[in-house]
């Protein structure tokens, strides 16, 4: 697949926390290929950023290989649905077009179309049959969407068993991946301990501070463990109308005296924050299938830094019981906890922990994709059920 075209709609920002997309594009560019990232994550609404005095850029140019493209809605009433429509359309439309010369003038060999979340599927529909697509699934869905994606795709890939069960339902090739881990950041020798200067011990979690957390288990938990110390480490959902139960619960736990919070701007300091925890945790609320059929990458950053893991329980994570405990409820967790804490974490385990990671690094799934997209391989596509 050397020196294809791969267009890769977002539906999330380009900066977002979460960035398996991003992993993807450059992991991709960085084999010669022809990145088109279609930024559905940050819409431009014209009339507001004229009113600001910001007129945006339609496209850009990343980097040798890859080029973003926002969505730009030039047409007001949007709150009409046909507009709506229109400016979809028409952005579209434009992307398409955008792809083509992109295409011609680097002298693309073939086009490919990798799709993350089943519900920006429509926009496939505006390439045709001259893209190859692909179906990268990486969290759990369903849906009709999903199930239209599982049997028009020419690929599907996913980075769990519990996907690839799900998933086997609707057709059965499905190819199972590494999960994907940005190594990168990670690898060096040593790391400053200059953001937290906590007392130990330290309980931390990285990633977004959001609906996705069971707070009711975090608040007991650290209510009743106050010589603990917590570190949430990640960016803060923005408040809307739907967030009346959690914006008051995300208050509470940051104003309570035992927690640190903040956020690195830049994924370098990551690998920092980490450094300085006694256990990494993942309280994820499984009542959310979404959460609970999930398989999170912060997992292998914990890893890799030789950490032990205590989570909710993930199906996913369930594979790993000497590395990763999982327990529902906030006693189980403090019972754990205490247990952890009680003695070394051993050796052997950060050993294998890490070469676990090694084995989920982005450049062995990228590869691993693309072994698969092999033209001389059948398409999947006759194994649908």
């Amino acid at each position: 697949m050397r020196k294809n075209i791969i267009v890769i709609p977002f539906n999330v920002s380009w900066n977002w926390s979460t960035d398996y997309l991003n992993q993807t594009a450059f992991e991709l560019s960085k084999k010669g290929n022809i990145i088109v990232c279609y930024l559905w994550g940050d819409t431009v609404y014209l009339k507001e950023k004229i009113h600001a005095h910001d007129f945006p850029k339609k496209t850009s140019k990343y980097s040798k290989n890859i080029y973003l493209v926002r969505p730009i809605y030039f047409i007001p009433f949007r709150r009409f649905k046909f507009i709506e429509k229109l400016n979809f359309s028409a952005n579209l439309l434009f992307l398409r077009f955008f792809t083509e010369i992109v295409y011609i003038l680097r002298k693309c060999r073939k086009r490919v179309f990798w799709i993350f979340d089943p519900n920006l599927s429509p926009i496939y529909k505006y390439f045709g049959k001259k893209y190859f697509l692909l179906y990268d699934c990486v969290d759990f869905f369903g849906g009709h969407d999903e199930q239209w994606l599982c049997k028009k795709a020419d690929l599907v890939v996913v980075n769990s068993h519990i996907l690839q069960n799900h998933l086997q339902k609707f057709r059965k090739n499905v190819k199972l991946v590494p999960q994907g881990f940005r190594i990168l950041d990670f690898a060096k020798k040593k790391y400053k301990h200059t953001v937290l200067k906590l007392k130990k011990p330290v309980i931390g979690f990285v990633g977004g501070v959001n609906k996705r957390l069971n707070f009711d288990l975090l608040l007991r938990l650290i209510k009743h463990n106050s010589k603990w110390n917590f570190v949430i480490w990640g960016p803060i959902q923005k408040w809307g109308k739907s967030d009346t139960t959690v914006q008051p619960k995300i208050k509470e736990i940051l104003s309570l005296i035992n927690v640190t919070a903040g956020e690195s701007w830049k994924k370098e300091e990551i690998p920092e924050i980490i450094s300085q925890f006694d256990i990494g945790i993942i309280p994820y609320d499984i009542s959310q299938n979404f959460n609970k059929y999930c398989y999170p990458a912060k997992l292998f950053e914990y890893f890799y830094l030789g950490k032990p893991v205590i989570s909710t329980p993930i199906e996913e994570l369930k594979q790993f019981p000497n590395y990763v405990k999982t327990e529902n409820n906030y006693k189980d967790w403090e019972r754990t906890i205490k247990h952890l804490l009680s003695k070394p974490w051993p050796e052997k385990y950060k050993h294998q922990e890490k070469r676990l990671a090694i084995e989920n690094s982005w450049q062995r799934k990228i590869e691993e994709i693309l072994k698969y997209c092999n033209p001389e391989i059948n398409s999947p596509k006759k194994d649908v059920l």
